[in-house]
Formats: structure tokens, sequence, C-alpha cells
């Protein structure tokens, strides 16, 4: 039986890091009890969990590959939002995922536990650590900040895809193997919301970093993360306790912070050249380098895995996944100038991608569209390492969670206004970059005012106006699942999505999985108010050497 460990990287791991936060390349400095006693090991060793964030395939802790572990494979493909894409054969272990039916040695799964539990030792080889080091005491705080709050982004990472798993507060010793048990979904929130705490109180706002370390951990990140934690054990947690006024409170100190505003023009947020925007909250960071596959890579392989299978000249070609569903382009307003943003492909606005002409295989395509948020004006110099930041949350998300928690505590003015704020700005875009043939470089608006009307909706019908402009605002960001799932409606919506709405499909539309409901359900906790919350199984050398219990019916 193989003895790998993948909760447990031990102390002789080599960390990476590098002098500039952007460019993360690692140096391959060894760890030591006291290689954090300097500022500038200290902050290679915060550099290094970051470096984690970008890794999507590559090295993992004991040297296998790490199959690419995107957020989107659960949170969209296995949503209404998507489809996995691509020829139908291609990353089996990705249809498993989207049909619900991975089983223990999906590849996929496994990336997510090793990859997930990589940035937990790190974190807490930094927090560990950082508690000795002699260094200033404004620097080792804000160290300590980004360390707890990257812990708890990647516990939420590995929550979001097994459920309760083993909590670490420090780095494990291997006399420790088979001793930590693994911790309810209850404790695993509270863990992070604890970590979360502590990284508002430790970190500065957005405005307090210099442009070179733009990207890096802020407090209203750690509120934005906190408030969603919380949303999200709000609806799932049989034991949290937690209110909507907590949501309420977190997004009223990030929206009067004044450290954030919607960028007048959505269009504009995906273009690669507009990194770390006003609206910007957090973004896993990327820049030009000589590496193609991790760990040397500075870049990463986001645009490259969505695009274009079929390669055009002078633009970017791809392996064609994550495609978005028609269910979720007919869920736009045709006049939505969002939608351009949104997808490109075969039927949609000539098939022009940065004002040209594409041509498309549907035979390579699980829809009609790719996602135009992950596309780029040109081949980049190394198609694995691309110079486009992935977005992980806006301040319009802040906005509508702001809006939700308003209308759940009663307050639907407060709630309409907030919302009306996402919409309007909605209305007063652009159509994408290189809408219009023959104009690569231009935004064209609408030739009349596209069908967004504020709404004027109270009660139930203005919840349901708020995770609908979710859906739309932010599609194909990787948050549906988690909406579906902590409003009780996954099983529902997924199934005639992808069952029933497509029966009588011809051969050219999406693939049908029929029965996908009692596939969900059957291998999923069961959280407050029988809540269905799926999960991924837990790779087998972990359930084996650690006693760990399975997830259902793997």
């Amino acid at each position: 039986m193989k003895k790998s460990i993948y909760i447990v990287l031990l102390s002789g791991l080599f960390l990476t890091s590098c002098n500039d936060f952007l460019e993360l390349n690692p140096q391959g400095q060894e760890n030591s009890g006291n290689f954090m006693n300097t500022e500038e090991n200290a902050i290679k060793a915060i550099n290094g969990i970051y470096d984690i964030l970008s890794q999507t395939e590559g090295r993992g802790p004991d040297g296998i590959w790490m199959s690419h572990h995107y957020d989107f494979f659960m949170a969209s493909v296995a949503s209404d939002d998507a489809v996995k894409g691509s020829t139908l054969p291609d990353m089996p272990e990705l249809a498993a995922i989207e049909d619900y039916r991975a089983q223990v040695g999906n590849s996929i799964a496994q990336a997510f536990w090793i990859h997930g539990f990589w940035g937990v030792f790190r974190s807490n080889y930094a927090i560990k650590n950082l508690a000795t080091s002699p260094i200033s005491e404004n620097l080792k705080n804000r160290l300590l900040g980004e360390s707890h709050f990257l812990r708890a982004y990647h516990y939420i990472y590995l929550m979001r895809h097994f459920g309760g798993v083993p909590l670490f507060e420090q780095p494990v010793n291997p006399a420790d193997f088979g001793k930590v048990q693994r911790a309810s979904l209850h404790e695993t929130f509270e863990f992070i919301n604890a970590d979360l705490q502590k990284a508002i109180s430790l970190l500065p706002e957005k405005s307090a970093y210099p442009q070179s370390d733009l990207g890096r951990a802020t407090k209203g990140a750690a509120r934005a993360f906190l408030a969603k934690s919380l949303m999200y054990q709000i609806g799932v947690d049989n034991e949290g306790s937690h209110t909507w006024q907590e949501v309420f409170d977190l997004t009223s100190a990030i929206i009067s912070s004044g450290e954030y505003s919607l960028v007048s023009n959505y269009a504009t947020l995906f273009e690669h050249e507009n990194k770390n925007s006003a609206e910007s909250v957090f973004e896993i960071q990327a820049a030009e380098g000589t590496a193609g596959d991790p760990p040397g890579s500075v870049g990463n392989a986001y645009s490259l895995f969505q695009g274009n299978r079929v390669s055009n000249t002078n633009a970017n070609a791809g392996w064609g996944f994550h495609n978005a569903s028609q269910n979720l382009v007919n869920a736009f307003d045709p006049t939505d100038p969002r939608l351009s943003s949104t997808v490109y492909g075969i039927g949609f606005n000539g098939e022009i991608l940065y004002g040209a002409q594409m041509k498309f295989d549907r035979n390579e395509q699980g829809s009609n569209y790719l996602n135009r948020k992950a596309a780029l004006p040109s081949k980049p110099s190394l198609d694995k390492a691309a110079n486009k930041n992935i977005i992980v949350f806006r301040y319009a998300d802040v906005l509508l969670m702001h809006a939700e928690a308003a209308q759940r505590l009663g307050n639907d003015g407060v709630a309409r206004q907030y919302l009306n704020m996402v919409r309007e700005r909605a209305r007063n875009s652009s159509y994408c970059k290189g809408y219009v043939s023959g104009s690569p470089d231009g935004y064209s608006m609408p030739v009349t005012t596209p069908n967004i009307p504020n709404i004027t909706a109270s009660g139930t019908a203005l919840l349901e106006a708020i995770i609908l402009e979710r859906r739309l605002e932010l599609a194909m960001e990787f948050n549906r699942l988690w909406d579906l799932i902590r409003t009780g409606k996954l099983v529902e919506v997924i199934s005639k999505a992808k069952d029933t709405g497509r029966v009588g499909a011809g051969s050219k539309d999406e693939v049908r999985h029929e029965g996908i409901g009692s596939r969900i359900t059957a291998h999923a906790l069961t959280g407050k108010n029988n809540t269905v919350i799926p999960v991924l199984p837990i790779p087998l050398t972990e359930v084996e050497s650690w006693g760990i219990q399975q997830n259902p019916n793997y």
C-alpha cells in the first residue's frame, strides 16, 4: 500500500518564493527553525503560500504530478452555468465530476486534496515561525494576517469539495500520523471563521500597500471571505448559530471603508491589462516568465484550458473546456451587454472575438459557447503560463451579498438600493472589447438602452431577483454551485438544467445527464433543513493511513 500522506508536508519541504510579489518565481530556499529570522526570508515564506494559488497543475508535495484542479470544476461545470467542454472523451475525470459519478482515485479529487493541504502546511509553517521571528512587529503582524487569510482560503477550498476535514494549527510531525481525525462541517466552518477574524485584526487595507504589493491579502478581502463563509454556513450548517446581521455588518464595513468601487464599465474587468482594479477584492496574480509548468511557472494555464480548440490567426487557442451552457445564456436578457463579456462562440455576435471572425468546431465543444472572461487577444509567449490574473472576489459580489443580507433582515429598501447599483452599472456598460468586426481594441456601446431596469419587487420576489443577479453578474466566476447549495435548490435546478430540460436533445445539443439528481444526493452530506451538500471522494491513502471516514457512497 502506498504510504504517501498528503495531509502532512514534512519540515524538509522546500519553500518557493521570490523577492517580487508579482513574480512568484521559486528560489529553492529550504525551511528551518531560523529561516524567517530576516524580513527578506519572512516575506519569501509568505510569497511561497501565494505561489500555490496559481499552481493549477504540477508536482505535488510527494513529487507526483497533480491534475488540473480549477475552482470552476465543481462551482461551474457541475452547476447549470457550464458544461465540461472539449471533445466528449476528453478528460474523463472532469466528465465524472460534472455527472456526479466521481469515484475514489479520481485524479482531480486527489489534486484538490493535495493542493489544499499543501497550502495549509505552508501557512502553518509561516504562522509557527513568525511567532518567534525578530523582525519588526508591523511587518510580522501583516505577514501573520496574510498567513491566517491564506490558511482560511485553503480550508474553504477543502471544505467546499470534501465537507469537514482534518484541522491543523501547526505543521504536523511524523509522530502525529493518524492521530488527527476529520472535523465536522461545523468545526471546519468555525476554524475558517476564526482565521479570517484574526486576519481582519492584523491586515492593512488595500490602500496601505504600495503598487508592487497589490494582490496581497487585505482587511477588506478577509471581511469579504468571512461574509461569504458565513453566508454559506447559514444555509448549510446544522449546528451553526450565525446570523445575516453578521454578514450585513461585514459587508457594511467593506462598503464604508471606501477602498473599493465598481469600475464604470463591466467589459473592462476581464481584460488582462486591467489587473487589480478598483473593483478587485482578491485575485490570483500572474506574470510573464520563462517556465511553462509549475513550480517554475509564474503565469497560469487558465486561458489555455478554456480557449477555442480551433486555431485562428493571431488568436489564442486552447483546450476547449468550461463551456457556458445554453441555460446560462438564456438566463440573460439578450440586450444585457454583460453577456458579450461572458460568452463568445458559435452563432453569437457573428462569431467575433477581438474584432475578428473566428472558426469553431462544434464537435470539439460541449456547447456553442466558450468563456469570454478567460479569453486573451493573442497568443502568450508561453501558452501554459499566460500573464492573466484570475479574479476570485469582486466588489460587485460584496454589494450583492449586502443586498441579500439586507433583504433577509427585512430591509427591502436597502436591498433594492445595492442590487440596483449593480444593475445600473450593467445598464451603462459597453459590449466586450473587440465586439465589432475590425475593431480589436474598441468598446462599442449598445445602440439602445439595455433592458435592465431597476428592481422594484419586495419580499420573496426581491430575494429571487438578487440570487438571479448573482448568477448573471458573476457568471463563469465559480460561484454558482455554492449559491444553489446554500439556498437548497441544487437538486431541483441541476436536474432540470442537465437532465429533464434536455430530453430529446439532438446530436449537436449539450449532453444529457440522465438521473443526475439521484447521483447528487447519493454522494452528499445532509445539511441544515435537509440541504444537499455534494462532496468528492477523499483519497484512499488518507482514509486508510489516517483512519478518516470516507464521504458517502464512495
